[in-house]
C-alpha cells in the first residue's frame, strides 16, 4: 500500500482578532468617517439635483471603502488590500442578492422574517462565493502570503 502524497491547504478562512481593534488610530478612524460623510453629502446633493433616484445608487457606493483600503495599503501592504477589496466585492454581490430578497420579501411577509431572509441570502451568498474563490484559486486568499 502507497502512502498517499497528501497537500496541506493555505490558511484561506478569514480570522476574527478583536484585540486589533486597539491597534487602530484615531486618526484612521477620522478619516474613514470624513470619507464617509463626504461621499453621502455628495449623494444627496446629486440627489437634489438630478433626482433622489440617481442620488440614491450613489449611496449604495461603500462609503468608507476607499479610506479604509488605503490605510490597509499603507500599514499592512497592497496584498492585503488586495484581498480585502476582493472581499467587498463578494460582499456587495451578497447584498444584491439581500436587495432582491428584501424586496420580494417585503409586503408579502413579516418584516421580521423578510428582514432575516434578506439578511440569510446575503450572507449564504459571500459564504458561497468566497468559499469557491478559496477553492477554484487558494492563492488569492491564502493569508499567509501578505
Amino acid at each position: 500500500m502507497r502512502a498517499r502524497a497528501t497537500r496541506e491547504l493555505p490558511p484561506v478562512f478569514p480570522d476574527l482578532t478583536p484585540s486589533k481593534l486597539r491597534q487602530v488610530r484615531v486618526r484612521d478612524y477620522a478619516i474613514r468617517f470624513a470619507t464617509g460623510a463626504t461621499i453621502s453629502i455628495v449623494a444627496a446633493i446629486v440627489g437634489k439635483i438630478i433626482g433622489v433616484r440617481f442620488g440614491g445608487t450613489l449611496l449604495a457606493f461603500p462609503a468608507i471603502l476607499p479610506a479604509g483600503l488605503t490605510l490597509i495599503q499603507e500599514e499592512e501592504g497592497t496584498r492585503r488590500a488586495d484581498r480585502n477589496a476582493i472581499g467587498a466585492v463578494l460582499g456587495a454581490v451578497g447584498l444584491v442578492i439581500f436587495a432582491m430578497v428584501a424586496k420580494a420579501a417585503f409586503g408579502h411577509l413579516n418584516p421580521a422574517l423578510a428582514l432575516t431572509l434578506a439578511l440569510l441570502g446575503w450572507l449564504l451568498t459571500a459564504v458561497l462565493l468566497y468559499s469557491l474563490l478559496a477553492f477554484l484559486r487558494p492563492d488569492t486568499c491564502d493569508r499567509t502570503k501578505d
